[in-house]
């Protein structure tokens, strides 16, 4: 069961006594922010609003929406990181997952003791678990290694589009266990290190080798920044998300691909989805600086790359090797 910090969102409209708040959370979380939502208005009978728009992540991020509802502050549920506020009025709320991993670590030894090395990986719903789950393994026989974090990353936390903590470590081990059930991150991981790695799922006590679905993404990804070759007209699309506005990289794309004679042009948009693109018929192709997993996960009728397969598409214009697209710290 997912147990959201409300303990310390009291203590902070205690402490700040706000006349607006409003609250921020991802779809798995929603429902249960509204209860928490009721629980506020009831406690502290101050106004909540509760943003319904979908929310991606620590980069998702409402502080210009909140100003708009004239909110004092903003609680961002289930997105956590090693600080506890972001921007002029949010502060992060942890949700953290009850879920007994001893089941799938059980299941998982026969298959992890044969690679002797693994690292220990996990998202902030789980991170209080990283620990135990290490002692287990070493228990029975595995070495085990929890990558050390960096910047605003906790010990062994990986967030969708920054893997510092397995990358950092791909070298001294020969696998890596992801404790959790998202093939989202657990993919990444095995992208962004070339490593074999596992979802371990504690719901259904599960063992998942992600590393085939890595390994179609890569493909996708290479044949995706081959064809924008031969793209007259690119569009450089620029997310209006808090955390996603990355103006300066996406200048600095522009002007390479203008070197090479491309018809470039800037483009901004909130959700950056097939539907919102098609209507843009005169472009060739695409490049969004938004979010990496945007042009990873998602399906688009024209290529539509990331700023990693913008920087290999820049590479072989310039007459270079592809390189390793995603085997890399972070794809932002």
């Amino acid at each position: 069961m997912i147990k959201i910090d409300e303990k310390k969102m009291f203590l902070e409209i205690k402490e700040r006594k706000p006349k607006v708040v409003v609250l921020n959370a991802p779809d798995g979380l929603l429902n249960k922010a509204l209860e928490v939502a009721s629980k506020v208005q009831k406690s502290f009978g101050v106004q909540v609003v509760t943003i319904a728009n979908p929310c991606y992540g620590i980069c998702d991020t409402i502080d210009g929406e909140a100003e708009k509802l004239g909110a004092d502050m903003v609680f961002h549920i289930g997105h956590s990181i090693a600080t506890d506020r972001v921007g002029k009025r949010t502060i992060l709320i942890d949700a953290m997952d009850d879920v007994d991993f001893e089941g799938v670590l059980e299941a998982s030894l026969p298959i992890l003791r044969r690679y002797e090395k693994v690292g220990l990986c996990t998202i902030s719903q789980h991170i209080h678990n990283i620990e135990k789950a290490r002692l287990f393994l070493e228990e029975n026989c595995i070495s085990v290694i929890i990558g050390r974090g960096k910047g605003l990353i906790r010990d062994g936390q990986v967030l969708g589009c920054d893997f510092c903590t397995a990358f950092e470590i791909r070298e001294s081990v020969n696998a890596f266990a992801f404790l959790g059930q998202s093939i989202f991150h657990a993919t990444g991981i095995a992208l962004a290190t070339g490593k074999v790695a596992f979802m371990l799922d504690p719901y259904y006590k599960e063992i998942t080798d992600v590393t085939p679905k890595a390994s179609d993404i890569l493909k996708r990804t290479t044949l995706s920044t081959y064809k924008v070759l031969d793209a007259k007209t690119i569009g450089i699309v620029i997310g209006l998300k808090e955390g996603q506005t990355r103006l300066e990289r996406a200048q600095s794309i522009k002007c390479e691909l203008e070197r090479h004679g491309k018809d470039v042009s800037f483009i901004a948009l909130n959700e950056i989805n097939n539907e919102n693109l098609m209507r843009l018929r005169k472009m060739d192709a695409f490049i969004q600086t938004a979010c990496p997993r945007i042009s990873i996960d998602d399906s688009f009728d024209r290529s539509v790359l990331s700023i990693p397969q913008a920087e290999a598409l820049i590479r072989l214009l310039d007459g270079k090797e592809l390189g390793e697209i995603l085997q890399r710290i972070s794809w932002v």
